[in-house]
């Protein structure tokens, strides 16, 4: 899923942060659904922070290496230096062009437990399955 913007300077410093996703990410804040709205506006916040970019560095019209930040290499943007929590990966999972509409509506009936950390350990193991498939595939 690696593709640098033609903007991007260092490729390899940054080559997780992509900002073409992190566009179509944004466009979805003018949905009609405000949860999913909010959802991607959580989500483009949390690419930006774990690639480790302030959103001034993201909008800049180059992005350079940041000199001391770790830069992540999971799923948009994602560090893999820890597991993402059923949250994380819940917003993932929903706003991932990948994941079938059958699945998202499904998941729309989790959203408010997601949000509250009340799902269930097998729900959150399904979440878990959910994200292995339709985000790192």
């Amino acid at each position: 899923m690696t593709l640098p913007h033609t903007l991007v300077k260092d490729t390899q410093a940054v080559s997780t942060f992509n900002r073409a996703t992190l566009v179509k990410v944004l466009e979805i804040l003018d949905s009609a659904d405000a949860s999913e709205a909010l959802a991607a506006a959580k989500l483009a916040s949390a690419m930006v922070r774990e690639a480790g970019l302030t959103w001034n560095e993201a909008l800049a019209p180059e992005i350079e290496r940041p000199s001391s930040r770790a830069i992540g290499t999971g799923p948009f943007g994602y560090r893999r230096d820890r597991e993402l929590s059923p949250h994380e990966q819940f917003f993932m999972v929903l706003l991932s062009p990948r994941t079938p509409g059958e699945i998202k509506r499904r998941l729309r009936s989790l959203e408010a437990r997601v949000l509250d950390g009340e799902i269930t350990p097998q729900e959150a193991q399904d979440l878990k399955s959910m994200y292995q498939s339709f985000v790192v595939g």
